[in-house]
């Protein structure tokens, strides 16, 4: 049961319940009105299909009545004519059976016959002579006179008158014994040849019999497809029939399935604007549209934000760098210098671990050394790659500092500028880049004089030199591999600041020819899809990939942070994001 509840609104009471009303009655009129409708097409439907159904049901018992008249079923049912042609068979069957053995007899007879009596009379089968009684009186006679002949012989001779006599009636008695002889066979050839005929007509009679019983059977399937088709008609047409009654006696009741249970009740009071209800659905209506914005947006959202999300991928998460806030990096005038001092007084604000050695961004670089430190303990790592997915994801930030930490470890460390599209290292630590790598590859300038020593102990810098025309081609060369072994001679580690993965080649090429690669993932800005990408074209060339750290993180979220405690850090000051060309913190 589905009940409909009507609401109709209105300033005036009892036009609201006349409404309500109104609407209940005209809906029950609807279904009435829609219901007499469909019901004159099903009586219009069932009226052409009766019509259509009466003239082929017509046909049926016209095309049965033809056939029963056609083949004399008028009279006598199918059945009963079966019965009697299967009799007819059976009884052919069994004369036929009958004759043939006579025949078979009668052949016989008529084969002794000729075997008998084509010997002399004395040697006449008895049986023969029995069957026929003027035969055997005929062979006695002659027997008689023959043995009366040889008494008389004995006593007159040859040539008495008495013998002559005896000699012509025993040639006279042995005509008739071969006459009659030939009687008896040809009667019997006759019956032979009589009984031969009446067998060949019950063959004729039986093929016909059985002619006529194959006939009475397809006879028999046609009258029964013919009265089957005349029955399923009649079946159908009084199907049809039935329901055109019923759907006549359906429309001259005019009933529906729909009925008013109650009548509209006058209103009391009124029942809008309801305030509180109006506000309550409107602060539910923006709570879970904005919940449906924020769940859309984190899904859609495809960039790295967390640890968990870089673990995914594969990659090890070697420290998190937090989000630092926003401060200008202000670059002074490049000129020569001879080694420069770093402190935090006149120290870039990229240079976390010398402005804020206390700090825990610095405590992550800390973590990071010793995490390579202790990455090979047989065979230490001494030459490194830091590079990124994309770029401004603060690459060339996290090699600056990086290095710094390494050289307070107290081993000597080179910090080289690989980024020979869109250098940048001698802008953090303020130093010339009138020459450096490219001019010692090409053999213009020699490796000492292109090395910045700093006042950090250790710490030196080889920046990139003058932008070649040939980036990857230089980084690809013998010079470049021998420029690396005195590098590795000299230096306890040797860290390279190159370009981004996704954007050029150089960081693949430069790759392998090192003891690893760190990856900078910047959160918020590096996509999954480009990390990925940075780590498949690393494998896909042999390097060796230590581990990402994931930059400008915010340590808010859940998980974030590095070590026990999961140290929170916000600066005051910060660094500026970076301009075209530059790679933030």
């Amino acid at each position: 049961t589905r009940l409909v509840r009507i609401h109709a609104r209105d300033v005036n009471p009892e036009r609201a319940r006349l409404i309500a009303d109104a609407v209940a009655d005209s809906y029950v009129q609807k279904t009435i009105e829609d219901r007499l409708e469909s019901t004159d097409r099903a009586k219009d439907w069932l009226e052409r299909q009766l019509a259509t159904l009466r003239q082929e049901l017509d046909e049926a018992e016209l095309a049965l009545h033809n056939f029963k008249k056609g083949h004399n079923v008028l009279s006598v049912s199918m059945e009963d004519r079966q019965n009697l042609v299967a009799s007819d068979v059976q009884t052919t069957h069994a004369k036929l059976t009958e004759i043939r053995n006579r025949r078979i007899e009668l052949e016989a007879r008529l084969k002794r016959l000729n075997a008998s009596l084509g010997e002399a009379p004395k040697q006449i089968d008895p049986a023969v002579v029995a069957d026929d009684p003027t035969l055997g009186d005929l062979v006695t006679e002659l027997r008689n006179k023959e043995q009366e002949h040889e008494a008389l012989a004995v006593k007159y001779g040859g040539e008495h008158p008495t013998m002559k006599t005896l000699a012509h009636e025993l040639e006279a008695l042995a005509k008739q014994v071969t006459k009659e002889k030939a009687a008896i066979i040809a009667s019997a050839e006759h019956d032979v040849q009589q009984i031969k005929t009446v067998e060949e007509g019950l063959r004729s009679a039986a093929g016909d019999a059985h002619s006529a019983g194959l006939n009475l059977n397809l006879r028999e399937i046609e009258y029964r497809r013919l009265n089957h088709d005349r029955d399923s008609k009649a079946k159908l047409y009084e199907i049809v029939l039935q329901r055109l009654t019923e759907t006549e006696l359906t429309r001259m009741l005019k009933t529906t399935h729909v009925r008013v249970l109650d009548r509209a009740l006058l209103p009391v009071t009124p029942v809008s604007p309801n305030l509180i209800k109006n506000i309550g659905t409107s602060l539910l209506a923006g709570l879970l549209l904005g919940l449906s914005v924020a769940f859309f947006a984190s899904r859609l959202d495809r960039t790295v934000r967390t640890v968990e999300s870089v673990e995914r991928l594969g990659v090890t998460v070697l420290g998190v760098i937090p989000h630092l806030g926003s401060a200008k990096v202000q670059p002074k005038p490049n000129a020569r210098r001879g080694p420069t001092e770093i402190s935090p007084a006149n120290a870039p604000s990229e240079l976390i671990v010398v402005n804020e050695p206390m700090s825990p961004a610095a405590e992550t670089f800390r973590m990071i050394r010793t995490n390579l430190a202790f990455t090979s303990v047989d065979d230490p790592l001494r030459s490194f790659v830091v590079t990124s997915a994309m770029p401004l994801e603060g690459k060339t930030t996290i090699a600056s500092n990086l290095a710094i930490s390494l050289a307070q470890f107290g081993r000597s460390v080179l910090l080289v500028d690989s980024d020979l599209r869109r250098p940048r290292l001698h802008h953090v630590l303020d130093v010339s880049n009138d020459v450096g790598l490219t001019t010692v590859v090409e053999g213009r300038t020699s490796l000492n004089a292109a090395v910045h020593k700093t006042k950090i102990d250790g710490l030196s810098v080889l920046t990139s030199g003058p932008i070649p025309h040939n980036p990857s081609e230089l980084i690809h060369s013998a010079a470049f591999g021998r420029l690396k072994d005195d590098l590795l001679a000299q230096f306890d580690y040797v860290l390279f600041d190159s370009p981004p993965m996704g954007a050029v080649t150089d960081a693949a090429i430069l790759a392998p020819q090192v003891d690893g690669v760190l990856l900078v993932v910047r959160a918020g800005t590096s996509t999954l899809h480009a990390v990925s990408g940075a780590r498949k074209q690393l494998n896909s060339v042999s390097a060796r990939l230590l581990g990402a750290v994931l930059n400008d993180a915010d340590l808010k979220i859940k998980g974030e942070g590095y070590g026990p405690g999961s140290y929170a850090y916000q600066s005051a000051g910060g660094y500026a994001p970076v301009k075209e060309g530059a790679d933030a913190a």
